[in-house]
């Protein structure tokens, strides 16, 4: 009688027998000869049936910013087990002595990032992250040809792209649109004295809106040939707008405003269409400002604010779903989603960041962002990112990224494993 050998198995009898394994049997098996490995490989969805925090990149919209798409699903517990733990390298980089209110958007192919006056576009590298020497840099100047302006250069506050045109906020309250590809084709709208807090671009890229620290937001017309802004419509809030955002699945637009007492809106949802008004969501007894959004669909609303909570809201019925709160009380400047389970926010204090896992009410786990000498930092998350691999995060004096994907660290930083969690 011949001996038959457990690899010599059918692969439908291995993958029956693979499927009583836990995971950390299945990644040790997958390391013993190269038959395993193709068959764990391949199957792994059918052998693994765990959803994973960060890593799921199960949204094209999430694919569109991460370097690398993961392709197995043991490698993806693995990356989550790195952002669950705190096991991270991480770079400081572009390091100045004066303090800023900076801004980032992260792409796959690049990383944009303002602070001051410029705009500065990083291309992605897969060994250094990023090259830290700028592809190039835009700096919004007034035309010669604008009245009482000269040549003079104001802060950008904050920005957005949409295909081939970035359009940002300026500190003067202006509003800047530049070509991506005709780098010498930019426009500066600028009617009024005030403060631009936030822009976006329609998802037809045919109209830009922003908000204003004036208590208004305003509607233009964008053309593109030639390149020119028209307004539209003004809509006075009585409230600081901090910050605006339009809906890719339907003709929606929403804005954030400072919410300067128990009775006033805190965010106000408009149709584009006709900029009527269709529904105002609330935060109750909470005096609070909303400054920062992101779409979860056509019918889901992501919201932060100075009131410590993250928020997600159903606009079907105008209320609020599910509310996460800060675990040491401080304020959310920003957040960024993956739009399946995880959401990342930037806090008020000591340059923290929280991850969040939509079906859980405890923090997956928190982030402390360092300087370029090594030590803490007591600065908010102006703006943050993330995808699958690596977080990167905007604060007063330098840019902070960490990188999980890595196989080996030195230490583990698990800071929720300290917090004292009620039921």
């Amino acid at each position: 009688m011949s001996e038959c050998c457990f690899d010599s198995l059918s692969s439908e009898l291995l993958i029956l027998i693979f499927s009583f394994l836990e995971v950390r049997d299945l990644s040790r098996l997958r390391v013993t000869c190269k038959r395993f490995r193709d068959i764990i490989n391949a199957w792994d969805n059918l052998l693994i049936k765990t959803t994973t925090v960060v890593t799921n990149q199960n949204s094209e919209k999430f694919l569109a910013r991460c370097f690398s798409k993961i392709p197995t699903k043991l490698e993806k517990l693995r990356l989550q087990n790195n952002w669950s733990y705190g096991m991270y390298n991480e770079k400081s980089l572009f390091y100045v002595r004066k303090k800023y209110m900076p801004w980032l958007k992260l792409e796959k192919d690049s990383l944009w990032f303002s602070r001051g006056s410029k705009i500065f576009n990083y291309k992605r590298d897969k060994n250094n992250i990023i090259i830290p020497k700028a592809n190039f840099v835009l700096s919004p100047q007034y035309r010669q040809s604008c009245v009482n302006v000269g040549f003079s250069s104001v802060d950008v506050t904050k920005f957005t792209i949409r295909g081939d045109i970035l359009a940002g906020g300026l500190s003067d309250g202006g509003v800047y649109i530049q070509n991506l590809v005709d780098k010498n084709e930019f426009i500066i709208d600028k009617t009024e004295n005030t403060f631009t807090c936030s822009v976006d671009i329609s998802p037809d890229s045919l109209v830009v809106a922003s908000g204003m620290r004036n208590d208004c937001f305003k509607i233009f017309s964008l053309h593109k040939d030639p390149l020119e802004l028209t307004l539209i419509h003004t809509q006075d809030l009585g409230q600081r707008a901090w910050c605006v955002s339009f809906c890719e699945e339907k003709p929606l637009f929403a804005c954030g405003t400072s919410a300067g007492d128990d009775g006033r809106k805190s965010i106000w949802i408009y149709d584009t269409e006709r900029y009527t008004e269709v529904l105002s969501l609330k935060l109750g007894h909470f005096i609070s400002a909303t400054l920062d959004m992101k779409w979860d669909g056509a019918h889901g609303l992501w919201s932060c604010g100075n009131d410590c909570h993250l928020r997600r809201w159903d606009l079907r019925t105008g209320n609020c779903e599910q509310k996460f709160h800060d675990a040491f009380g401080a304020g959310l400047y920003c957040l960024d989603y993956d739009y399946y389970n995880s959401v990342m926010v930037g806090t008020y204090l000591h340059g923290r960041a929280a991850l969040w896992d939509v079906r859980s009410k405890r923090c997956v786990q928190l982030y402390f962002m360092r300087t370029c000498k090594g030590s803490t930092l007591n600065s908010p998350i102006y703006s943050l990112s993330f995808d699958s691999e690596y977080l990167f995060a905007a604060v007063d004096q330098n840019l902070n990224i960490m990188d999980f994907s890595g196989h080996e660290f030195k230490q583990k930083r698990d800071y929720v494993k300290m917090l004292c969690w009620g039921d």
